[in-house]
């Protein structure tokens, strides 16, 4: 982690609230998950997880994706230990034995649920998330940490309100540190009007069913493949998330370009095309295989752009397909799409 000192003026941002909130807040006992912790220690002794892997950890939400995980990242190297029920304060206690053993070069975490359904308030979970993150800074300073939002769900739709707290709280503490990120997994839980969907969650209206992690999965893996190829001796490669209308190439060489940089683009699959919705440096240049070649007016303004890629996959790990998307301002100027970019000329073929 860095900034570790604006973690701390978030903490102090937060004393006036936690003071308002402190009668009363009672934590459930972490002894209640002792043995759901040696379950996961038996397992490492049995079979030592890889080092410098990816650690999935938190409540239920991870717990029940602990068996599929593996495959629906792939080939990204995950360790999932998800335990049913917990809440922020249980990493707490088990730091030492759930996260920093592993010494992850990643982790990513799902908490804050359950620690609502407890009665526990918005501000005692981030404080107790910068307790964390303190911690991190200590142990692991080079570790990335993922931050899922709090999901809707029909069961608790009466606590979405103080959610929508916690997960606002998650992304202003994401934008303290470079190596913390906030995952907005909520916006593709909800429908088109922003009301909770029906479709994607088990009877009992709390949990997710295979819809919801087909969605949970491309979320979570679309974030991973943009920020940590940089960082991954797997080759992730161009990948579509059909489920979240997301494709995402971690990197790309720009075509006749003096400087020879290479970047990190996101598309989303409108009704139009592809639109560019994310332009980023990479800081390596491994595995570069996908194109964009640029063509200028005279004046500097884009004119043509053609983005290629050769390895594009789409989820469960179908392709190769070949791409070729172009965008050009005679056909599509960014006056009529509000500033984006956006490739409406699109051929793609399954690569035998």
């Amino acid at each position: 982690m860095k900034n570790s000192n604006n973690h701390l003026l978030f903490a102090l941002l937060l004393t006036p609230f936690l003071n308002s909130f402190a009668h009363g807040q009672i934590q459930p006992d972490p002894a209640r998950y002792e043995a759901s912790i040696e379950r996961f220690e038996n397992a490492d002794f049995i079979s030592p997880p890889s080092k410098n892997a990816i650690l999935l950890v938190g409540s239920s939400s991870i717990g029940f994706w602990n068996d599929d995980a593996p495959a629906d990242l792939a080939p990204l190297n995950i360790i999932p230990r998800g335990f049913g029920g917990s809440v922020m304060n249980d990493l707490l206690h088990y730091y030492e034995r759930v996260i920093l053993k592993y010494a992850p070069r990643a982790i990513v975490l799902y908490e804050g649920d359950n620690d609502l359904a407890w009665g526990l308030s918005p501000a005692t979970i981030l404080n107790q998330l910068v307790s964390l993150i303190a911690n991190l800074d200590r142990d692991l300073p080079e570790t990335r940490l993922y931050l899922l939002d709090i999901k809707p769900s029909i069961a608790r739709s009466h606590l979405w309100v103080l959610a929508e707290e916690v997960n606002n709280g998650f992304a202003e503490i994401a934008k303290t540190d470079s190596n913390i990120f906030h995952i907005n997994m909520s916006k593709f839980l909800l429908d088109e009007n922003g009301d909770i969907r029906k479709d994607i969650y088990l009877p009992d209206d709390l949990h997710l069913n295979d819809t919801g992690y087909d969605i949970w999965a491309e979320v979570i893996k679309a974030a991973l493949t943009l920020h940590e190829a940089d960082f991954s001796s797997e080759l992730i490669g161009t990948r579509f998330y059909n489920q979240t209308k997301q494709l995402i190439s971690d990197c790309v060489e720009l075509i006749n370009d003096p400087e020879n940089r290479k970047y990190t683009l996101g598309f989303l699959l409108t009704s139009s095309g592809l639109q560019l919705s994310d332009f980023d440096s990479r800081s390596r240049d491994s595995n570069c295989r996908d194109t964009l070649e640029v063509v200028f007016t005279k004046d500097g303004a884009v004119q043509q752009a053609t983005f290629s890629s050769s390895t594009l996959y789409i989820h469960k790990g179908e392709g190769p397909y070949s791409l070729n998307a172009e965008h050009h301002s005679n056909r599509l100027p960014i006056s009529q799409t509000g500033g984006s970019f956006v490739f409406d000329s699109i051929e793609a073929a399954l690569i035998k």
